[in-house]
């Protein structure tokens, strides 16, 4: 797993071929894996939604196969920001 902490910046990305549909957030709790955020920003197809979850949650999985993938393409499947 990654070493992303409590109140971090994070932007987790939907598709692995496109940068332009990604949700970001502030983590507010990390457990057995799975990130939980308040949410700060939603984009699709480049377009910002106002109309969206407050929380989410995101499994940080670490090295498994999508994860490799992403790297392939120069970043990761959920980010630092």
């Amino acid at each position: 797993m990654t070493n992303f902490q409590t109140g971090q910046n994070i932007r987790s990305y939907d598709f692995i071929s496109r940068t332009d549909c990604y949700i970001e957030g502030v983590i507010t709790s990390i457990d057995k894996g799975m990130i939980e955020f308040t949410v700060t920003k939603s984009i699709s197809e480049g377009k910002e939604y106002t109309d969206r979850p407050d929380t989410m949650q995101t499994a940080d999985i670490g090295n498994d196969f999508s994860d490799r993938m992403y790297e392939g393409l120069g970043r990761q499947r959920i980010e630092a920001i």
